[in-house]
């Protein structure tokens, strides 16, 4: 999920820069690479990634865009309310930061990734929407199992995160990282195979799966995830993973990236 996080970045620094209130839509669809069935999947509620109240204090004010749409054909009917739309991603804030027009609607087309917001954050525009990444928070129920995770661990722990190979991750182990300690392993290579025959040298390594009693469904988590959707389960699916997965990365101490 790169590209959303990146869009959603710039859409909020565009915002900010046009002191405009901006009109979110509050949900997202999750790429096939991080559901059980490989399918991408419409309609994931934001909230259940991100810490949405964090969002709206830190930048800028956020309205959900459902609701807005239907306000707006109660009062856009009216006639009295006026649009500018722009059509173009090439066309940087900077040309319009003067306009008094109540809403600026930017139409991004069908052809992806030629429509994804970040590209209007590129080229001319760079200088002005610098990325508000403060605002980014994970969900309190993301954090808490990030939490969770941590006060398991020794207090002062290490960690590697893994974007090559297994044999890769078992050279710089070797290398660069003082197995005395407990160090966290984290990244896509990660297996349990590979881990546990890791473990069976270096017995001070952790990694996520271990932690699968969080978000099991007598878990905290699964329960008050219930809750929160009305009733209906919501798995810890693979976005949630990773996010946990690198916050966790992010609290080590001494941080090793393993690349291809």
């Amino acid at each position: 999920m790169p590209h959303y996080m990146r869009s959603l970045l710039c859409a909020l620094a565009e915002a900010r820069y046009l002191n405009r209130t901006l009109v979110l839509d509050l949900s997202l669809c999750l790429a096939a690479s991080y559901t059980a069935a490989g399918m991408p999947e419409e309609g994931k509620r934001l909230a259940f990634y991100f810490d949405i109240d964090h969002l709206r204090s830190s930048v800028v004010d956020i309205i959900e865009e459902r609701q807005f749409w239907e306000d707006w054909d109660r009062w856009g009917a009216q006639g009295q309310l006026g649009l500018r739309l722009i059509e173009d991603t090439r066309v940087a804030p900077t040309k319009f930061s003067k306009a008094k027009d109540t809403l600026i609607v930017r139409k991004f087309g069908d052809v992806e990734p030629g429509n994804y917001w970040y590209h209007v954050c590129e080229g001319e525009a760079e200088r002005v929407l610098p990325p508000p990444r403060h605002a980014i928070r994970l969900a309190p129920s993301l954090m808490s199992i990030v939490d969770d995770i941590i006060s398991s661990m020794q207090q002062d722990f290490d960690s590697v995160h893994v974007g090559g190979s297994v044999e890769d991750l078992i050279q710089r182990i070797e290398d660069g990282v003082d197995v005395r300690r407990q160090v966290y392993i984290a990244g896509e290579g990660i297996n349990t195979v590979s881990m546990e025959v890791l473990k069976a040298k270096y017995n001070n390594l952790r990694y996520l799966d271990e932690f699968q009693r969080l978000w099991r469904k007598d878990s905290k988590w699964f329960l008050e995830m219930k809750r929160l959707n009305g009733g209906v389960p919501v798995k810890f699916d693979g976005y949630m993973r990773e996010l946990v997965d690198r916050e966790v990365f992010l609290k080590g101490k001494k941080k090793v990236e393993v690349l291809h």
